[in-house]
């Protein structure tokens, strides 16, 4: 059902997250996985990524045997999945198999083969539990409440993640960034309730002259970013990342917290073993090094990017 780097199903053929066909299938809002948008594709993809995206959603008349679930990750992350007579095929995109405050988990579907997004794939990638995370952010806070705090974090999908973090766990309005209050807009329109204040707002303005907590762009923020507005407001400045790379990399911040929407490698393994896939198709990222810690592991897996002719043309019994 996969191949030519396509799925094909029922005289269908879907690019997956990337626009190589007329047909596209999105499986959520973030600039990586978004091309099809850029270049005008028919697209597959849930209302709330349509929103975030700025676009009114397309409808299509898909065979009964495509469905989309749940992928977790982020307000709107889908994952699809097809049926034919060889057997079913699965694509989670990004994923997590956890709560978060924006989104309920991703579903673990029942399939033949499974291409599975392999970001946290590899076996040092193992993250702390996520309440143990979400203690010692709530702590960094409320411990700093005298200070100015900056979190970076993405703008689509983490900052309104971070916003609602702040509002439930510290009863705290963060400043935002313009770009970022117009996702945190899309996401309101969505039915997630979020407190916030934009920058550059007069609301901003007053509340910028007493300790506030901002959420900015992930690359902004810094120690540099920290000692220029600590030096341009005469306060005590703290900056933090929230990203589950903190495990593994140290950025230039006073504190950094591995809070991933990403599954790490120990739901990875959980996806693949509970989907119950004879096939795994590592996608996205470190995709090479993961299928082949995956056949270390005894699992069928091959790199999307390197599935052979000849397994191009199969079919799925095949395979």
């Amino acid at each position: 059902m996969f191949h030519k780097n396509a799925l094909h199903v029922d005289g269908l053929a879907i690019a997956l997250d990337d626009a190589s066909c007329e047909l596209c299938f999105v499986s959520h809002a973030h600039s990586d996985h978004t091309a099809a948008f850029a270049k005008k594709r028919r697209i597959i993809a849930s209302d709330e990524t349509f929103a975030i995206m700025g676009c009114e959603p397309q409808q299509h008349r898909l065979p009964a045997s495509i469905k989309l679930a749940p992928a977790g990750h982020m307000l709107g992350a889908r994952q699809l999945s097809a049926e034919a007579p060889e057997g079913k095929f699965a694509y989670t995109g990004d994923f997590a198999l956890h709560d978060s405050y924006t989104c309920r988990a991703g579903e673990i579907i029942q399939c033949d083969t499974l291409m599975i997004d392999s970001t946290y794939a590899l076996p040092h990638l193992r993250l702390p539990s996520r309440y143990q995370t979400i203690s010692r952010m709530r702590k960094f806070v409320l411990e700093n409440e005298r200070s100015i705090l900056v979190f970076g974090a993405y703008v689509k999908g983490k900052t309104q993640e971070l916003v609602r973090f702040m509002n439930i766990e510290c009863g705290i309005a963060p400043v935002v960034s313009t770009p970022a209050a117009k996702i945190c807009a899309q996401y309101e329109k969505c039915g997630v309730k979020l407190d916030y204040i934009r920058a550059g707002s007069p609301e901003a303005e007053e509340q910028m002259h007493s300790s506030f907590v901002a959420i900015m762009p992930a690359g902004m923020v810094g120690f540099d970013f920290g000692s220029k507005l600590s030096e341009a407001f005469g306060r005590e400045v703290k900056t933090a990342v929230a990203t589950g790379w903190a495990q593994v990399t140290r950025f230039p911040v006073d504190a950094s917290f591995p809070l991933s929407d990403h599954a790490d490698f120990k739901d990875t393994m959980r996806y693949i073993y509970e989907s119950g896939a004879k096939k795994v198709i590592c996608a996205n990222s470190s995709e090479e090094e993961a299928a082949e810690c995956l056949r270390h592991l005894g699992i069928d897996a091959v790199a999307k990017g390197k599935i052979p002719k000849k397994e191009r043309q199969a079919t799925l019994a095949q395979c």
